[in-house]
């Protein structure tokens, strides 16, 4: 879509929707153009957000931005100003990012208010990648603003200069971490949105180009990261944080809202169907992606919507920082995920990759039904695990967590890690194994079969058959089983130690009838060779590939060993590129946007057609 600007006619439309002359139905007739359709969108977002009543920042930017609730904005805005008890990273990018957008409108007292902020609240830096994010973001744009002020005006001692190079120095070097080894909590349908949104922030407002020019090629990354992974709003496959209601339905992601805003899809408006209804951590963060001046580049768009051919799609991201029980600090997390235009089968290599909230792999699946995944876990916690990446005492961190995110001992829980799990993907089929140690504190695994899919059905060959719609999985569990029947969905549950499952996807397009397809597959059982100190599968799938696992052991390929140390930081038809190199080459087939994080330069050019 290009560096477009809002245009005049978009400001004018803007103001009658506000005043309730235009509506989301009468705007769909003004223009087809992806353009147009995008600016349909945001405006669409931009009123829905400014009839909100939350205390929230974007819901003040929103009501400024349209003109509705002036006097309400300004009070609430007041409000949130004079709250000492607020602050922290998200205040700290928010503020900075409402006075930017909105200076003009505020009055003195307020602009005042929102300057004292900086000086006197607590905008603690947090200790996660996300945190650090959003509070170098607010206080790189803060120091920009008011520049030349001494340590005393400032909440951490240090002065504009200080904290400025603090900020640039710190907000260039992760740039650099994420394009050259990945980021560490990657590929997240829920802190996706808070890296997106200072990033957004940052190009919007720094004045220093070359700083400009980073934060706008960090957001085409981060967007075409998950452009790759996305099928009709879904974020799909594996990811490093992920809470339990957005694995189980994924449209009620947050993510799922930027699909919306800038892939155009799923087609439907989220907000509005309480099946998805996303739930707004901190507020509606894409509501600045809707005010930005960012532009998402159009082989982007094609990245994310373009489904005519399946394809293989590899990465390679980070474990976030580890500082104990660790030989190193981020080892790789390899990912695999095979897209369709059905369904998307995706997955991580298992092991201990992101503590508490790991999603390690799933189907999902087209449909127009939530709840449209199936996956299996094992639930797993301990404190070791917590005390690899958090500073606490060992013996607390548990019940610590567990205070906060609630499920993280629940032996019921749909997120986790876990050292016993491990899987082998080829394509549209996955072997995950489970060899869980005695000591264990849950010895069971669990698996997400949703109540909605048109058949399930228990063969008698072993496998088990789901059907939604024109998408087909089987599933071959490799140990006795239950199911333990549950508001939307069924618990599929095998308590043996040395376990794991064998799974294939397919859909009509590629199988034909579901009853081909159960043919097909019941053609090739799985052979289990499990002893004390071995957990084997052999396995040849529909299409003749012949799959080996072993766990803690080699994967083999029709006889060849898979080495996940081949892989590149991102490899598939649309974004190529080497780990350690900063460029990243995003293409369509017929035109190439090349990110070079190094030299921090954007090409693009298009490739001859004969």
């Amino acid at each position: 879509m290009g560096e477009v600007s809002t245009s005049m006619a978009g400001r004018v439309l803007l103001v009658l929707i506000a005043l309730g002359s235009v509506s989301i139905h009468s705007m769909a007739q003004m223009g087809s153009s992806p353009e147009s359709r995008f600016e349909q969108r945001r405006l669409r977002l931009m009123d829905v957000v400014s009839q909100e009543r939350d205390r929230g920042f974007f819901t003040v930017a929103a009501k400024l931005a349209t003109g509705r609730d002036k006097e309400f904005a300004l009070a609430m805005l007041d409000s949130l100003t004079s709250d000492e008890s607020m602050g922290g990273m998200f205040y700290s990018y928010m503020a900075i990012g409402t006075y930017l957008r909105l200076k003009d409108q505020l009055p003195d007292t307020l602009l005042h208010k929102i300057r004292r902020a900086y000086r006197e609240r607590t905008m603690y830096r947090g200790d996660t990648e996300n945190h650090w994010v959003a509070y170098y973001t607010g206080l790189y744009l803060a120091a920009q603003t008011w520049p030349n002020e001494e340590r005393s005006q400032w909440f951490n001692g240090k002065s504009s200069a200080e904290n400025f190079k603090e900020s640039e120095e710190w907000l260039s070097r992760w740039m650099t971490t994420t394009a050259t080894i990945g980021q560490g909590e990657f590929d997240s349908p829920t802190y996706f949105t808070v890296f997106i949104t200072p990033m957004i922030t940052l190009f919007d407002f720094a004045k220093d180009p070359v700083m400009k020019r980073k934060a706008q090629m960090t957001a085409d990354l981060l967007l075409a990261d998950f452009a790759a992974e996305h099928l009709d709003g879904n974020y799909c496959g594996g990811h490093s944080r992920d809470y339990p209601e957005d694995i189980i339905n994924p449209l009620s992601a947050p993510a799922a809202l930027w699909a919306w805003l800038y892939f155009g899809e799923p087609k439907v408006e989220l907000w509005q169907e309480s099946r998805y209804r996303p739930r707004y951590r901190g507020g509606w963060e894409t509501l600045f992606g809707a005010m930005s001046s960012y532009r998402l580049p159009d082989v982007i768009y094609r990245i994310a919507t373009d489904r005519s051919k399946a394809y293989v799609h590899t990465e390679t991201k980070r474990v976030r920082n580890i500082i104990r029980f660790g030989r190193e600090k981020n080892p790789p997390v390899y990912k695999y995920t095979y897209m369709t235009h059905d369904y998307a089968l995706g997955s991580l290599q298992g092991g201990i990759l992101q503590p508490i909230q790991q999603h390690t792999w799933d189907v999902t699946y087209r449909s127009d039904k939530p709840n449209n995944t199936i996956f299996t876990l094992h639930p797993f916690y301990s404190g070791k695990e917590l005390a690899m990446f958090f500073p606490e005492e060992q013996k607390f961190l548990a019940d610590d967590v567990d205070r906060y995110h609630i499920v993280y001992t629940d032996p019921r829980k749909w997120n986790s890690s876990s050292p016993y799990e491990q899987t082998f993907q080829h394509k549209n089929a996955i072997i995950v194994l489970y060899d869980i140690y005695p000591e264990a504190n849950h010895k069971h695994i669990d698996g997400f079969f949703p109540k909605n899919l048109d058949e399930r059905i228990d063969d008698s060959s072993g496998w088990i058959f789901c059907r939604a719609g024109s998408v087909y999985a089987a599933v071959f569990p490799l140990r006795p089983y239950e199911w333990i029947e549950e508001k939307i969905n069924w618990r599929w549950r095998s308590a043996d130690l040395k376990n794991g499952i064998v799974l294939e996807v397919g859909c009509s397009d590629e199988d034909g009838t579901f009853e081909s397809f159960k043919k097909n597959v019941i053609q090739s059982k799985p052979a289990l060779n499990s002893s004390k100190d071995d957990l084997t599968v052999n396995y040849k799938t529909r299409r003749g590939d012949a799959m080996k696992f072993t766990f803690g052991g080699k994967r083999l390929l029709n006889g060849k060993t898979v080495d996940f140390r081949a892989y590149k930081l991102f490899n598939g038809p649309f974004i190529q590129s080497e780990r350690g190199s900063g460029v990243i080459t995003l293409t369509d087939g017929n035109n190439v946007r090349m990110l070079n994080f190094k030299k921090a330069t954007i090409k693009e050019w298009q490739l001859s057609k004969n």
